[in-house]
């Protein structure tokens, strides 16, 4: 067991709701400026006449590849700068692109800006990871986390009923425009109405030292056996998440010949539902385990992980398309809740001014390696698979990739080991 902490002097309850209630939304916007072109692909398409593998770099390699690279100098400057000041500018800066991507003339400028939006959105994440770990001392950290991380069921949420239905009267412009508006006010808001936490060493109630090199920030993090464990597991899990969920509503489409105007509103209430509720509650559990046995920490992210991978063997072998629809919301769900937890222990792993470089790699990690080889994982499968197993192909790809999650519980339960240790290692001064 960790000994508890002393009580840190922290901004006012008042303050933190705030700050915490702004970031939410950050994340809210910047997980649905990410994911808004699902919706919108076709009428883009046709209006630019664009081939597939045009409208992939918009939401694929191209994007990720621009978020990934840009992640690890955000995270330099997040452990040396004014984070409340560069969360305002990098959300004005991707709610800006989002809003030039509405008024693209050609495909050229819209991927261009495009690439901007990945650019804004690299130093979001990291940003607000090291806020709320000032904010929130470790034992309530995951729940804090929990209530950041509800931004992307939100998120999915707006996209798959609000957004279709301005795409629908107003266009493709139209909807990108409506997401883009919000982020300049919520810019605005960051900037004006809340101040930078100061950064505190968890044992001494003192200030932080200033920022080690880079260099010794990553030998830090390698020395640090939990932590590498768990972004491992963090690896694998985005994978899963990025591969499967790429793929999953065309599986629903192609297998039960329904169209996802049909069924989106339907798999979107479902998702959000679940996920804002399980997101929120993971958290908290993760918190209130955590005080009793430290390791319970990791073992929460294992457990959900389980429930991801039984949820998603129901979804692709099921032929009933009622319980493919509620397993898909308890497979988006239960894939993403070893974040909250898993969000709070890696800030609370490394020492204050290692935590802008910390977040980054997770999202480096989500977006170069998750969201760069899920997705492609499964169509190379599928091709693979097409073969002998013709249009069954899909389904044993994604039950492929789907199974890489075992390597994930493996790596979160080996976290447990020796976590309490690397917690102490990490707040001692």
């Amino acid at each position: 067991m960790v000994n508890r902490e002393l009580e840190e002097p922290r901004p006012a309850v008042s303050q933190r709701a705030l700050i915490l209630l702004l970031l939410y939304f950050l994340n809210t916007l910047l997980v649905l400026d990410k994911i808004i072109l699902s919706v919108l692909l076709e009428p883009i398409k046709a209006e630019f006449s664009l081939n597939d593998s045009q409208l992939g770099l918009l939401t694929g390699a191209a994007y990720a590849l621009c978020l990934g690279v840009a992640s690890i100098p955000f995270g330099i400057a997040v452990d040396r700068t004014n984070r409340r000041n560069l969360a305002s500018a990098c959300l004005a800066v991707w709610s800006g692109m989002t809003a030039l991507c509405a008024m693209a003339p050609n495909y050229l400028v819209f991927l261009l800006a495009r690439l901007g939006v990945g650019l804004g959105e690299a130093g979001g994440g990291p940003t607000s990871l090291s806020i709320i770990s000032d904010l929130y001392e470790h034992k309530r950290r995951a729940t804090a986390m929990a209530i950041f991380s509800l931004g992307s069921p939100t998120a999915a949420l707006i996209n798959l009923t609000l957004n279709t239905q301005i795409a629908h009267y107003f266009g493709w412009r139209g909807a990108l425009i409506a997401a883009a508006v919000p982020g300049l006010l919520l810019a605005l808001s960051i900037r004006l109405f809340t101040s930078e936490p100061e950064r505190l060493n968890t044992r001494t109630q003192s200030a932080a030292e200033e920022a080690p090199p880079l260099k010794e920030t990553l030998a830090f993090i390698l020395s640090q056996r939990s932590l590498v464990w768990l972004l491992s597991g963090a690896a694998i899990s985005y994978i899963v998440l990025a591969g499967v969920s790429s793929w999953n509503f065309s599986y629903i489409v192609r297998n039960f010949d329904v169209s996802l105007h049909e069924i989106g509103p339907y798999l979107g209430v479902a998702i959000s539902a679940a996920g804002l509720i399980g997101t929120y509650l993971t958290g908290r559990v993760a918190d209130y385990l955590g005080q009793k046995n430290e390791a319970w920490r990791c073992w929460v992210m294992a457990l959900t992980t389980i429930g991801a991978i039984s949820f998603g063997t129901v979804v692709f072998t099921t032929s009933s398309l009622t319980a493919a629809v509620l397993c898909t919301a308890g497979l988006a769900t239960c894939a993403t809740l070893w974040t909250a937890p898993g969000f709070a222990l890696s800030q609370s792993l490394v020492r204050a001014r290692m935590r802008g470089v910390t977040g980054s790699i997770i999202f480096l990690i989500a977006n170069l390696i998750g969201y760069g080889l899920g997705p492609l994982l499964v169509g190379a499968f599928s091709d693979l698979y097409y073969a002998t197993q013709g249009e069954d192909g899909l389904q044993f790809a994604i039950l492929a990739v789907l199974s890489l999650d075992i390597i994930a519980v493996f790596c979160f339960l080996r976290a447990a080991g020796p976590l309490t240790e690397d917690l102490k290692k990490a707040q001692k001064i």
